[in-house]
């Protein structure tokens, strides 16, 4: 139960980041004319805050259904990697576990369980911390969306909020670049990431995790050849 409640605790410091981008996402559906119960059964059955408000923004505009549902798996194509990344965790678990892991699984729930894994023992408290934060990110989420539904974008715009999800995530990685290696990785994803910005679709991410993947394993596999 410790360790289920120190996941919780870690995902408190990105809370911030999440509430305003919440209060937006109700705020939309509320504008779109979407019911109460639409809109909290969008949250729970989608849980992906950027393809959420790209759905509403599309069907607001009666766009075909097809092209809300292609335009949503896109956005989302990174959770893939996201996925590929916890198998090792889950991979002995049941079933049951699986698949409340991968409906859980968030971009600030992955982020915050492996800036934590050095502390954690073995898989059992890997998975454990991590529904700790993801329960942490559920309650927020949900929370700061049907409180933007019911009253509106309550954050003033001029408090510029946009910056603080990029913020927490650059905070929790600082902490991982433990040698040259993994600091040459997060200045090429950074830069490439800025340079791949204009493509459509938000595929310019997936294309940088992949360019990235590959120069951690050339660099790794250099590494290995010079010290053997």
């Amino acid at each position: 139960m410790k360790i289920f409640v120190d996941g919780f605790k870690g995902m408190l410091p990105i809370s911030p980041g999440v509430i305003p981008f919440g209060a937006v996402m109700g705020t939309v559906c509320s504008e779109a004319h979407l019911t109460f119960f639409q809109t909290i059964s969008m949250n729970v059955l989608v849980f992906a805050g950027a393809s959420q408000l790209a759905a509403v923004n599309l069907m607001s505009k009666n766009t075909p259904a097809l092209v809300v549902i292609a335009t949503g798996l896109i956005i989302n194509l990174r959770f893939i990697l996201y996925s590929a990344a916890m198998s090792p965790v889950v991979q002995k678990s049941n079933f049951l576990v699986k698949l409340t892991t991968s409906y859980f699984l968030t971009d600030q729930s992955y982020a915050v369980m492996t800036a934590n894994e050095t502390k954690l023992k073995n898989t059992s408290e890997m998975i454990e911390f991590y529904l700790g934060s993801a329960l942490c990110m559920v309650l927020v989420w949900q929370g700061s969306v049907i409180a933007g539904f019911i009253f509106g974008n309550f954050a003033p715009a001029s408090w510029n909020l946009d910056y603080a999800i990029p913020l927490s995530f650059i905070t929790l990685t600082i902490p991982t670049l433990k040698n040259k290696i993994y600091v040459a990785v997060a200045v090429f994803s950074s830069v490439v990431a800025v340079l791949l910005k204009p493509v459509p679709y938000n595929l310019g991410l997936i294309v940088t995790a992949v360019l990235a993947i590959g120069l951690s394993i050339l660099l790794t596999h250099r590494s290995h050849k010079s010290h053997s």
